[in-house]
């Protein structure tokens, strides 16, 4: 492995359940380059001993005025954590650091595309969509559209465990988007939906039967639609075991999302879904892609299964984070979403590789 840039990786909320996947892969692959960072010093010093490697800990609050100090002699900041403004990331890119984010969040992605012509002037590079969804969601898109000469409709799957280990604040955000409304490209135009009150099945590859699976507010298929030029784009959930996805629709019909609006609300059901687990940790994605090949219709799919949500957001940021390290640059930099960056194929195979008991598999469909 040759490396491109030299300096400290930067890790921040190198503790939590991505961060700590981040910095167990990295840390070995980069002795003494990655620094674990967080609020809390004692957390980051306990990963930092239990990591060694040559792995260092450091106090960091991204919201701080002195959080810019903190960039001095790094080479790349792999952010774990949302964030409310893009100050922080403004800092990176201004001073010629690349980035990678594994934000979930519309508002900070769209805030962050902005960011792009000042990443250019600075020869800096941002990724961003680096996780499962957004992340691997986009990549398959890539994947399953990449045969057909013209793509009239693309839907992206996304499965979760409930028995996997979820952090609060990916807790916290789903149950926030579980009923929301939010905008989806029908035929090119912005439509108005809702989570959780359409649904679609799907069956993922190995599985005995299909799985009921409902609308959700993932930013991919807003951002496909754009990066991937696809007039009709679709973001639809479910959970293992079906039951929880069932149960999960009948609240939203119930009314739990107008409950969910109120934060001790909210606050309440985060608790009680980090110590309630049922069913595997299994972790599914499946994109399908709808258009011609030679003027005949064909259906396109591509899917990665694996275990561990977490885990394997993580392994997604620790790729990219090791390109961005090793690969020679080729031109100005800039801001882009994960399936820009990446070639689908070869990196599918790699994170498939890497995941254990993961399978990735491409295919029309029959």
């Amino acid at each position: 492995m040759t490396e491109r840039r030299a300096g400290d990786i930067l890790v921040v909320g190198g503790y939590g359940q991505v961060g700590q996947e981040v910095v167990r892969i990295l840390a070995p692959a980069f002795p003494g380059r990655v620094v674990v960072a967080g609020r809390s010093l004692d957390r980051a010093e306990a990963l930092s001993r239990h990591t060694g490697a040559g792995t260092r800990a450091r106090a960091l609050d991204v919201t701080a005025p002195d959080a810019v100090a903190h960039l001095a002699g790094v080479a790349l900041v792999v952010m774990c954590l949302d964030q409310q403004r893009p100050s922080f990331v403004e800092h990176c890119l201004r001073s010629g650091i690349d980035y990678v984010d594994v934000t979930a969040s519309q508002a900070s992605l769209a805030a962050f595309e902005q960011l792009s012509p000042l990443a250019a002037r600075t020869g800096s590079t941002a990724v961003l969509s680096v996780g499962v969804a957004p992340g691997l969601t986009q990549v398959l898109a890539a994947q399953a559209v990449s045969s057909l000469d013209s793509v009239e409709q693309l839907d992206l799957f996304v499965q979760l465990g409930g028995g996997d280990t979820h952090g609060a604040a990916a807790i916290a955000w789903t149950l926030e988007n579980l009923a929301a409304p939010f905008d989806v490209y029908r035929q090119g135009q912005l439509h108005r939906v809702h989570g959780f009150q359409e649904g679609q099945w799907v069956h993922f590859p190995g599985e005995a039967r299909p799985r009921r699976a409902w609308r959700f507010n993932f930013p991919d298929q807003r951002t496909v639609a754009r990066t991937l030029s696809v007039p009709t784009v679709s973001t639809w959930l479910c959970f293992d075991p079906p039951g929880l996805t069932t149960l999960a629709a009948l609240s939203v019909r119930w009314g739990l999302g107008r409950l969910l609006r109120w934060p001790l609300f909210r606050r309440a059901m985060t608790w009680l879904a980090l110590r309630a687990h049922a069913g595997s940790d299994a972790c599914s994605v499946l994109a399908k892609a709808e258009g011609h090949i030679g003027g005949r219709p064909v259906t396109q799919m591509a899917s990665l299964q694996g275990r561990r949500e977490a885990a394997m957001t993580g392994r997604v940021a620790a790729e990219v984070a090791r390109a961005l390290l090793t690969a020679p640059r080729h031109g100005p930099g800039g801001v882009v979403h994960l399936e820009r960056f990446v070639a689908p194929e070869p990196f599918l195979r790699r994170i498939a590789a890497a995941v254990p008991d993961a399978r990735y598999e491409a295919r029309a469909a029959a």
